[in-house]
Order: structure tokens, then sequence, then C-alpha cells
């Protein structure tokens, strides 16, 4: 029973050091993503002048899919390389209460 319980209380402490780390808006964060005044035209500017794409990743708190992703996939050492070498990534919430300006400088 002892051994059972140290490989259960094992699991779930080596699961919380490996889960992708929340924000104070609630969203996943990694390392590459940008934190920006949410002026997509500035956003766009600043990933142009570094030779980059610009990518606006749209995510919601508490979306299961999302955390797989920051948990499973954006770790990969390869392709985290590869996004931070080629792509400005600009994190926006769906339901979120902070505002964009889009390319035509209306904001929403």
């Amino acid at each position: 029973m002892k051994r059972v319980l140290s490989v259960l209380i094992a699991c779930l402490i080596g699961g919380a050091l490996s889960a992708a780390e929340l924000g104070d808006d609630g969203l996943h964060k990694t390392p590459w993503m940008r934190d920006t005044f949410k002026d997509l035209r500035e956003d766009l500017e600043e990933a142009s002048s570094e030779g980059k794409r610009l990518v606006l990743f749209i995510e919601q708190q508490g979306c299961i899919y999302c955390k797989k992703m920051h948990d499973e996939v954006f770790p990969q050492p390869d392709l985290a390389g590869f996004i931070e070498e080629n792509f400005f990534v600009v994190q926006l919430d769906l339901h979120g209460s902070t505002t964009a300006t889009d390319f035509d400088g209306e904001e929403d």
C-alpha cells in the first residue's frame, strides 16, 4: 500500500512540475509568446523588422485542448526552436477583457 501511495504521489508531483505555466490572465504561457500592447499593426511591424511572420494565437481560459498543446506539443525542443526562430507570436484571449487594435486601427 505504501508503495502504491508513493508512486501516486510521485506521478502527481511530476505532473504538476510539467504543467504549463498559467499567466495572470488565466492562459497558458510559453517563453516565445510576446507580451505586447495588442496593437496588431505595431506587432506586424515588429515581426517584419525581425524577419518573422506574425501569428495570432487565440485561446480561452479552461480550454483543455489549449492546455494539452502547451503541455505536450509546445515543449518539444525542435518545434519550440522553430517557432521562436520564425514567428512573432501574440496570444489573444477569445473571451478576455483585454482590447486589441486590429489592422484597420479599430479596437475590439
